[in-house]
């Protein structure tokens, strides 16, 4: 069922509530859990309204309620859609034996013995995940999976969850990559069951960052594929999940999909460094103790926010105006001075204060500013994440603004209306999830107690695997500390208990 967002729908708020608490990764919640989150926001909202307005959007097929699990309609439908594809192709995961060359070679570079094991076991089944940190040569196993797939006549679909890891794969591999939703012919609050486009001619499907794979993602993608199509997932253990519903790494892991996990390390340019070490062995980080420190990888002990602010600010500064690839990040969007909003407030007024030239009133970009795109344009050859230089004109009441990006690609929008808040925002600063997918040579982070909801391994691991060369972290010991030793809180998923009663039926 395609999402509902009817202005005057009965208990809309409802469905509101649900969906931005699904955006935690839950595929479901209680019905107190609900009540509680939507009253946040509704104070006048009685008991027995909230009841009454539950009962009608479940007549209505809104929502779904399977025991005390209360689910979007849609997102029960590709939780019990996914299960039952799984439940059918792991019955059946086996195909023959794929003949590969003793010296598996790509581009010149000959795989490691291990690499060459994950081409074979990827080759050889319907469903298979490759799993490796940052810098262990995945991106090379794309494009080998690609050349030595037994049946080159048919084709190959390569593509990524977010448009800005769709383009770094382009890159990176020389192959077309897309999105997941491109792939599928899908635009969000599309319905992924709905098969608007013909697999059958696919014979590999290549997913990387897998981590980031929704419940609507991997049912769309199992919707579609053929028996005899490879479908292989590629992702790191250790990075941040999806934003949406959906635990879907973890639950493939605990079905016993075939999986192989890379151990070699290929991208740091010095692999003794301190940098390519913590990221490399972070399964085994736990503390402070266990982290290495050099020129690479550095600490700067600090306790007040105010303090680090200061201290990101000159630092990040300078390195800026000095032209170096530099990304400063930041576990939080809108929440206190250390958030990519309050950051980057500091860094405009610092790197492009407000002059005659660069500021048209009322439009709150000034030219020069550096910001990100937040939504894809292939037509123009930009995709959401892309970072670039902001300009604009305006001349006979039409705004002109537009994103000069590397690789000399150049965006333009503009026209009456024209409001470049919808697609840009400030990137002195950006958030870790929306640096997901990408790379720069310097990482710069602060991390706070104020961060307390977000201190988790998995946001830490990401931050630091961005980087190429250096890492910076500036902050309190104790919030490293919490970083490095708490999990992120479980998913709620129903996939793999549905994914086993629908194996116990079939059996």
């Amino acid at each position: 069922m395609k999402k509902t967002y009817e202005k005057d729908l009965r208990g809309q708020y409802l469905l509101n509530a649900m969906e931005e608490m699904t955006m935690n990764g839950d595929a479901y919640v209680s019905s107190d859990q609900l009540y509680r989150f939507a009253k946040r926001s509704h104070k006048a909202m009685t008991y027995d309204q909230f009841r009454s307005d539950r009962a009608f959007l479940l007549k209505e097929g809104f929502l779904r309620l399977e025991g005390t699990r209360l689910y979007q309609t849609n997102i029960w439908e590709y939780e019990n859609a996914a299960a039952k594809a799984l439940a059918e192709i792991l019955a059946h995961n086996d195909l023959d034996e794929v003949f590969l060359p003793e010296k598996l070679t790509v581009l010149d570079i000959q795989l490691t013995e291990e690499q060459r094991e994950a081409v074979q076991l990827a080759l050889s089944h319907r469903l298979s995940i490759i799993l490796g940190g940052a810098g262990s040569g995945k991106t090379t196993l794309i494009r080998a999976l690609a050349e030595h797939r037994p049946v080159k006549s048919f084709g190959v679909v390569v593509c990524a969850p977010t448009g800005k890891a769709a383009c770094n794969l382009t890159d990176r591999t020389g192959l077309r990559a897309r999105t997941v939703h491109s792939a599928l012919g899908k635009v969000p609050d599309d319905d992924f069951l709905d098969e608007k486009i013909n697999w059958s001619y696919t014979d590999l499907v290549v997913v990387d960052e897998a981590s980031m794979l929704t419940l609507e993602m991997l049912a769309g993608i199992l919707a579609v594929v053929h028996p005899a199509c490879r479908v292989v997932l590629i992702g790191d253990p250790h990075q941040l999940l999806s934003v949406g519903p959906g635990n879907v790494l973890p639950d493939l892991l605990a079905l016993d999909v075939p999986n192989i996990r890379l151990s070699s390390f290929h991208r740091q340019a010095d692999k003794e460094s301190a940098l390519a070490h913590n990221v490399r062995e972070f399964g085994t980080c736990w503390s402070l103790n266990d982290l290495h420190f050099d020129k690479s990888f550095q600490f700067i002990p600090l306790t007040e926010d105010g303090a680090i602010r200061n201290c990101i600010c000159r630092g990040g500064i300078n390195l800026y105006r000095l032209g170096a690839d530099v990304q400063i990040l930041s576990p939080y969007n809108r929440s206190g001075l250390l958030s990519s909003d309050g950051l980057n407030v500091v860094f405009r007024e610092q790197l492009n204060p407000a002059t005659a030239e660069n500021t048209i009133k009322d439009v709150f970009f000034r030219s020069g500013d550096r910001v990100i795109i937040l939504q894809n344009d292939w037509a123009q050859e930009v995709c959401n994440g892309d970072i670039g230089t902001y300009y604009h004109k305006a001349a006979d009441g039409m705004l002109l603004y537009g994103v000069a990006c590397n690789r000399d690609r150049i965006a333009a929008w503009g026209g009456e209306k024209a409001n470049p808040l919808s697609r840009l925002r400030l990137a002195y600063t950006i958030t870790i999830h929306k640096a997901q997918g990408s790379e720069y040579d310097t990482v710069v982070l602060p991390l706070s107690k104020s961060f307390a909801s977000m201190l988790h391994r998995n946001l830490l691991y990401t931050a630091i695997s961005r980087a190429k060369r250096r890492v910076v972290i500036v902050g309190d010991p104790d919030a490293l500390a919490t970083a490095l030793q708490r999990e992120a809180p479980p998913r709620r998923s129903m996939l793999v208990t549905k994914t086993h009663a629908y194996q116990e039926c079939a059996a």
